[in-house]
């Protein structure tokens, strides 16, 4: 990778010193030290794309940590793999379930349910989650197709990964060879040096 786009990327992820003071991650630090975690090649952050685009659909805290388990067993760059379970974030988590909620109902043929539930239910998971609220499995149960919802969002995960991992690599094969077309026509452009 061309020095100024990697320098470019690094700046966007999370630092390796950052990643292992996250207090959720100590127990993998042990784990972290193969060179290959950290590195900014076409196979490694390619494999990271993948992962990270996949467990960001995970609609569950632990994101981080199902990315960083999937950065070790297949070697992928640990930031790209963590930075992108950012995907889903508060701006972008209402669209993307209720995405996912209408392709699983139409598959499987249920009724539609409204954005505004499923910000409620996104509210109430949050608030059962980290409090004391009560069990959105239990409140929403005759109302909401956990079916639906959970099929819809594995679809979108896989689709989601696989696509944006093509894009990746098209992206960098595209780049690689312009970078290489655009170096052999300057040195072809030099005039030869006199002696």
């Amino acid at each position: 990778m061309p020095k100024n786009r990697s320098d470019r990327l690094k700046k966007l992820l999370p630092t390796p010193e950052k990643i292992l003071e996250t207090r959720s991650l100590k127990l993998f630090v042990p784990h972290l030290v193969d060179p290959r975690l950290w590195h900014f090649n076409r196979h490694s952050l390619n494999k990271a794309v993948y992962i990270g685009v996949l467990c960001a659909f995970f609609p569950l805290p632990g994101q981080m940590l199902l990315a960083l388990i999937g950065a070790l067993i297949f070697r992928a760059n640990v930031p790209m793999a963590l930075g992108l379970t950012w995907i889903t974030n508060p701006l972008t988590t209402l669209p993307i379930f209720y995405a996912a909620y209408y392709i699983g109902a139409k598959i499987i043929d249920v009724p539609m349910i409204s954005i505004r539930l499923i910000g409620r239910m996104i509210a109430d998971f949050s608030l059962w989650l980290l409090s004391n609220g009560s069990n959105p499995f239990i409140t929403y149960r005759g109302t909401v197709s956990i079916t639906a919802f959970c099929l819809g969002l594995t679809i979108l995960a896989i689709v989601t990964s696989v696509i944006c991992g093509l894009a990746f690599k098209a992206i960098w094969r595209y780049k690689t060879v312009s970078s290489w077309q655009k170096r052999s026509r300057s040195s072809s452009d030099e005039p030869p040096h006199s002696r």
